[in-house]
């Protein structure tokens, strides 16, 4: 780098488009004409397609709007779909939570230690269980309980959220199923948490279903959600392996731990925006 060069502002740049020769160098030039010194670039190509993620640092404070016009003509010539971010621009969250309280206890105490770069907008829950964490760290929350069929629920749930501002909604083990019309009514992507057996159980209590059986290997995974459940694109998984000599209670323990992880694992890539989604998979930039 220049030794003259002094950054005072960083942006990052995401894109993905048909594969073809010579798109890393147009990318480049790009960022060179507006001045950016480039600290980091990744790339990979899958099914013919081309995914980019690219750091740079600028002498002089840069809104992000007008680099989408600008970058508009480049993108159209390569068939690209992109995306600018300020780089330390906290990530909102609406965190959607029930009776467990691992996860948004994770996700709070990771932001508050600077962990993850993320700022909390909202609590929404259908039981009070949650309502002392809230308190504690002085977050708005919203009680909602289940009194009502869930397409007014779900309406509530929605007004809530339009006095916030956030960039995504985090289910921190949320015990409910989302409709597809309160999917497509958020204009923000969705992550979501849960178990991960061999053989996979449904229903009530998973563990319990898991110590019958005799599971040998306890997982969690991280998605983006979609209308079918727990089948949107993947973020991350892990297992950790357990066996016969594990109580029930032991079990959950260790899922509770393993979800936790993940769920901050996903949240970190997502505000890092590190996150490609594409055709029902994910490209998670390292």
């Amino acid at each position: 780098m220049n030794s003259s060069f002094h950054p005072v502002d960083r942006i990052v740049f995401l894109g993905h488009c048909p594969d073809r020769p010579g798109l890393v160098k147009q990318i480049s030039q790009f960022f060179a004409a507006k001045g950016a010194n480039l600290t980091n670039l990744q790339q990979h190509t899958e099914r013919d397609r081309f995914f980019i993620r690219l750091e740079g640092e600028l002498e002089e404070k840069s809104p992000i709007l007008p680099w989408y016009g600008e970058f508009a003509a480049v993108a159209r010539e390569m068939d690209m779909t992109y995306e600018f971010h300020p780089k330390r621009r906290k990530t909102k969250l609406a965190l959607l939570c029930s009776k467990t309280l691992h996860c948004p206890l994770e996700l709070i105490s990771r932001m508050l230690i600077g962990d993850i770069n993320v700022e909390i907008s909202c609590m929404i829950s259908n039981h009070q269980d949650a309502e002392w964490i809230a308190e504690r760290f002085g977050l708005p929350f919203h009680y909602l309980p289940v009194t009502r069929e869930r397409r007014q629920y779900e309406h509530l749930q929605l007004d809530i959220l339009r006095q916030y501002d956030y960039d995504l909604i985090v289910l921190a083990r949320y015990m409910r199923i989302l409709s597809g019309e309160f999917i497509a009514s958020v204009t923000t992507p969705i992550i979501n948490i849960h178990h991960a057996f061999l053989p996979s159980f449904v229903g009530k209590d998973p563990y319990a279903q898991a110590y019958q059986r005799g599971v040998k290997l306890i997982g969690a995974t991280s998605h983006f959600v979609t209308e079918d459940l727990d089948e949107g694109p993947i973020i991350s998984q892990n297992v950790i392996p357990v066996g016969h000599e594990f109580s029930i209670e032991e079990l959950k323990k260790i899922g509770s731990d393993i979800e936790k992880r993940e769920l901050a694992y996903a949240i970190l890539k997502y505000s890092e925006n590190k996150i490609i989604a594409w055709r029902g998979r994910t490209v998670v930039f390292h």
